[in-house]
């Protein structure tokens, strides 16, 4: 199947090599970034959500108002909104960009996290909230009629969305706990994942699928994972140890991620980084290893080529969607729609068509 390329969009054009301020807001950098995303072929963006960030729903509508064909990823607690209006929020951005919407179920971190926003369920109870959750915006997106609803999590009468989607929305869904599984193997199209090396990708394939079986479903697997490119691999491994020396000199400047050291997902990522610097082909730890358990900051480190071909070994052991940025903002979000994402399109159609 086509593979799918993804980005980040943040609320400013910042990361760990160029640190801002959290609370640094940049409209032109969201729209530049927004544009260059669509300029390089990347099929849709991540535009992330949490408990202290600026509204996402606000910052897509932007980007839709940016673009011609680039999609978003629109990560969504649910509970917060009652899922009747995010149904019809959905679908009203949905109209505005068509096809290109996307909504990534997330559950949070940390009971912490969603207690700042007035929410005391457990993690259990906020997974099988999301399970109802997901089951009612499908239903406000394809009922011809309006409908009551009893449920454990959420009731009301006549739930109704008079304008629907041009198309069906992805639902992408992640979490490593049992219960995350659980729900993932349920409801969701497609399940997405922290950086893992192919092995880890392996395994976390097996049990997503095995859980979907139980429901007569085929999720697809998204993996977010960081590119570190150069034109000769020891240039590339070198630009790699210049970026671990300049991300340890802004370890004072970078935001803490303190809730997420309880999420199972973050769990394994700091588990990975204790298996040591460079794992597989060129599955490369250097910033996990700094940042531990509060950063999604596994590598691929090569030139295009070697990249390509370690993002083949994901592909056919079942990742059909990336997220794939490096740690210069803007300059790696054009090699990497330039330079790689044609040569893994390419490889991937090969593969597909027999030749791999």
């Amino acid at each position: 199947m086509p593979v799918e390329i993804n980005g980040l969009l943040n609320h400013n054009i910042s990361s760990e090599t160029h640190p801002l301020p959290f609370d640094t807001f940049e409209p032109e950098g969201i729209a530049r970034m927004a544009r260059l995303h669509d300029e390089w072929g990347y099929d849709k963006v991540l535009i992330a959500n949490a408990s202290i960030m600026p509204d996402n729903f606000t910052i897509a509508g932007f980007v839709a108002a940016q673009t011609k064909r680039l999609g978003v990823m629109l990560a969504h607690r649910p509970g917060f909104i009652p899922p009747t209006m995010a149904a019809r929020m959905l679908a009203t951005l949905d109209r505005l960009m068509p096809g290109r919407v996307g909504v990534h179920i997330i559950t949070a971190a940390s009971d912490e996290e969603t207690q700042a926003d007035g929410d005391y369920q457990t993690k259990v109870e906020r997974y099988d909230r999301a399970r109802e959750y997901i089951g009612l915006l499908r239903r406000m997106w394809t009922e011809a009629a309006p409908f009551d609803h009893a449920g454990k999590w959420f009731r009301f009468n006549g739930g109704f969305a008079a304008v629907k989607p041009t198309a069906p929305i992805p639902v992408y869904f992640g979490g490593m706990s049992p219960a995350a599984l659980a729900v993932a193997g349920e409801c969701c199209d497609m399940f997405a994942t922290l950086s893992d090396t192919v092995e880890g990708m392996t395994e976390v394939v097996g049990k997503v699928r095995a859980e979907a079986a139980k429901h007569g479903r085929t999720p697809r697997f998204l993996m977010s994972i960081r590119i570190i490119m150069a034109r000769t691999e020891e240039t590339a491994w070198a630009r790699a140890d210049g970026i671990r020396d300049i991300v340890a000199a802004n370890m004072g400047k970078l935001a803490t991620n303190t809730p997420a050291a309880k999420a199972d997902g973050f769990r394994r990522t700091e588990a990975l980084a204790g298996r040591g610097d460079r794992l597989e082909k060129c599955f490369w730890n250097g910033i996990n290893q700094l940042r531990g358990g509060q950063s999604n900051s596994g590598c691929l480190v090569g030139t295009p080529e070697q990249l390509a071909d370690a993002l083949m070994d994901y592909y056919a052991a079942g990742v059909s969607a990336f997220i794939l940025r490096g740690f210069d903002p803007v300059e790696d979000v054009i090699a990497i729609g330039r330079d790689l994402a044609p040569l893994l399109r390419a490889k991937v159609a090969a593969f597909d068509g027999g030749e791999g």
